[in-house]
């Protein structure tokens, strides 16, 4: 199953008050975006650590984590399995060998 079980709304998009009143902010006062922007820059230039990781993670994406186990499990293996089901009239059915 990909994504979240049914019925978790932890992720839903109408929970993100905060995200959304920051766009709307920024949108309606791009000199704000300006500012903060150099803010930044004159940071992670000055050596603070979390603005130099910011700039990284925003100018080039940030580094994708690699899945693996721990010191009692074997790392993670992703397997795909592609099954033909024989659908009836009501569009359900069983997995065919």
């Amino acid at each position: 199953m990909a994504g979240a079980p049914l019925g978790n709304q932890n992720g839903a998009k109408q929970k993100r008050l905060l995200t959304d009143c920051l766009k709307r902010e920024l949108t309606q006062n791009p000199e704000d975006v300006l500012a903060i922007t150099r803010k930044l820059i004159e940071s992670a230039k000055a050596g603070e650590a979390w603005a130099q990781q910011l700039v990284h993670d925003r100018a080039d994406g940030k580094v994708p984590q690699p899945l693996v186990g721990d010191d009692e499990l074997p790392p993670v293996r992703t397997v795909t399995r592609i099954e033909l089901v024989d659908l009836d009239e009501h569009g359900t059915g069983q997995a065919s060998s």
